[in-house]
């Protein structure tokens, strides 16, 4: 084996290893959104006297999409490691290494964007959260609560 081809073996690990660490990151992100939340929402129902008051709502929103901003950053950079990984997986294949079980490299066929960064599968927490945000307030201010 030559040496460009254990430098993109190498590589490979290491951003498979970078591809993990995102992982792992944005589901501790979500975690720690949700624990966020219900924290913000008991303090200020503490100091409100049990109220709802317009407070949880624009902090719990602020929360929400900053949490969602980082996390869409997260998914981008994932994906875009993935597609770099592809592309050494397959200038390795055309120089004939066979590579087998490096990583989760993805298809190019789909286009990284920052849209699917916001809207994808991982991202719907953060919308229903928001969702769920709004939809209180409109109960709240028709009275209903």
């Amino acid at each position: 084996m030559d040496i460009d081809t254990t430098l993109k073996l190498k590589e490979i690990d290491q951003l498979d290893a970078a591809i993990l660490q995102f992982s792992k990151n944005t589901m501790q992100s979500k975690k720690l959104c949700a624990s966020l939340l219900v924290a913000i929402i008991g303090i200020i129902l503490k100091i409100t006297d049990n109220k709802l008051d317009n407070a949880i709502y624009v902090s719990g929103t602020i929360t929400v999409l900053i949490f969602w901003i980082i996390d869409a950053k997260a998914y981008y950079f994932q994906r875009k490691l993935r597609i770099r990984m592809t592309e050494i997986v397959k200038s390795l294949q055309t120089n004939g290494i066979s590579i087998n079980g490096y990583g989760m490299p993805i298809s190019r066929n789909k286009p990284l964007s920052w849209y699917k960064a916001f809207f994808n599968s991982s991202q719907y927490f953060y919308l229903f959260a928001i969702v769920a945000i709004v939809a209180v307030f409109v109960v709240d201010i028709l009275g209903g609560i």
